[in-house]
């Protein structure tokens, strides 16, 4: 039962640092896609000390798990697993008709959200 519970706990807690990491790549400035949104100036008083607190607790959470052989193992099979679900997964929704519209969709917006940080940085 224990390595069941360490198991789920792991496992989330990788899955939560993969998709933070993941997410903070894929994000602009201010968080938003584009980088549209509060930029860190804006950021004041308990929230961006929250942030300051949580970036923090991140860095150790990489840190111990890197020092940690059992960890690191844990961690990697972790990502190979996610690897292996998002292929069957992609593979499974290949058919979805609905699913690919969608992303199809998202896929444009990314682009748009592109071009337009693109244009605000060729203006600065």
């Amino acid at each position: 039962m224990k390595k069941i519970m360490l198991s789920v706990l792991l496992g989330t807690l990788l899955l939560g640092i993969t998709y933070s990491v993941y997410s903070q790549e894929r994000r602009g400035p201010g968080g938003i896609p584009g980088g549209q949104g509060f930029t860190g100036e804006r950021r004041e008083g308990p929230f961006a000390e929250a942030g300051e607190i949580r970036r923090k607790m991140r860095e150790i959470e990489i840190q111990t798990i890197q020092s940690d052989p059992e960890l690191k193992k844990l961690q990697e099979q972790i990502t190979s697993l996610q690897r292996q679900l998002e292929e069957k997964l992609q593979q499974k929704l290949s058919t979805n008709q609905e699913y690919q519209t969608l992303k199809k969709k998202m896929e444009d917006m990314r682009k748009e959200w592109e071009e337009r940080r693109k244009e605000r940085e060729g203006q600065k």
